[in-house]
């Protein structure tokens, strides 16, 4: 088993899912190994945990969409997993350091890598 390739692929799910529900019990799989270990082994290996990854990629992309995009806020909480425009807000502006509401005027502090167009 190579652990490194492996893991790779889960990172490739989870890039491929963060728009839906990851399911743990299919990231573990991905490893062959139970949810505790994957949990455990990505940790150790990313240095961070992989809710905290997830939640981490979800409010980069979103940073970006609402740069990008014309969608509302709400949508885009919702379509990054959110419950609720407050708690989106919330975590966003803790992760980036500015509301998702001023964020077209004043993307500097947003935590994304722009793509070249």
């Amino acid at each position: 088993m190579n652990i490194y390739k492996n893991l790779n692929e889960m990172i490739n799910c989870i890039e491929d899912n963060l728009e839906n529900e990851i399911k743990y019990e299919k990231l573990a799989r991905i490893l062959g190994v139970n949810e505790y270990t994957m949990k455990s082994i990505f940790s150790v290996i990313c240095n961070m945990s992989v809710v905290e990854y997830i939640r981490k990629r979800r409010l980069s992309n979103a940073g970006f969409d609402l740069y990008r995009n014309n969608e509302k806020i709400i949508d885009i909480a919702l379509k990054y997993q959110y419950e609720s425009a407050t708690a989106f807000s919330r975590a966003f502006e803790k992760f980036h350091g500015i509301q998702p509401s001023k964020v077209k005027n004043n993307p500097k502090g947003l935590k994304i890598k722009f793509l070249q167009n």
